[in-house]
């Protein structure tokens, strides 16, 4: 499921400018940081932020192996701001600096105890 598939809840409406970081995978979430630019990654953290409580409240309403189309992808958002929150509060790059380049990295995607959405 990507950005297109559904819709945010009604109660999000305000991160529908975001929807394009409610990416299903680890790998997609990664390449999308390191494909924005600073700029990007601060106005999108910074929009999550303060809705994180309202937003973790709403999903804990469902259970993982259950959540609706909308519930997912405020799930992926939400997952999305984990990845991009230390590009925004720490390092201030989109990939680490003096790191290794984050896309050699091959996610386990498939993992045995990953939700099933």
């Amino acid at each position: 499921m990507n950005a297109h598939d559904a819709a945010l809840p009604p109660e999000f409406a305000d991160l529908e400018p975001y929807a394009g970081w409610a990416l299903a995978t680890e790998t997609a979430r990664n390449h999308k940081r390191i494909e924005c630019t600073q700029a990007e990654i601060d106005a999108f953290v910074a929009a999550l932020l303060p809705r994180l409580d309202a937003i973790c409240g709403y999903l804990d309403a469902y259970s993982l192996d259950a959540l609706p189309a909308e519930a997912q992808q405020l799930l992926f958002l939400l997952l999305s701001v984990a990845e991009a929150s230390p590009s925004s509060e720490g390092y201030r790059a989109p990939s680490v600096p003096y790191g290794y380049d984050s896309r050699r990295f091959q996610a386990q995607e498939t993992f045995p105890l990953r939700p099933r959405f």
